[in-house]
């Protein structure tokens, strides 16, 4: 489980560069471009997959209780 939050938070940074990048080179930055989306679809993303993450260490830190 610690190993899929680790996963999730390594997308999340992933996205959120992803984002940073599309809003100040626009969608074909270093050639490649970015399924012509906003920026805040990468943050939103991101924000997600974070709080996603975050949901699942609460409820294993619940189980060891």
């Amino acid at each position: 489980m610690r190993r899929f939050v680790v996963l999730l938070v390594v997308l999340a940074a992933l996205c959120f560069a992803v984002g940073v990048v599309n809003a100040f080179f626009g969608t074909y930055a270093l050639g490649i471009r970015t399924l012509a989306k906003g920026p805040e679809t990468f943050w939103r993303g991101a924000t997600g997959l974070l709080l996603f993450a975050i949901t699942l260490l609460m409820l294993q830190r619940d189980r060891l209780r």
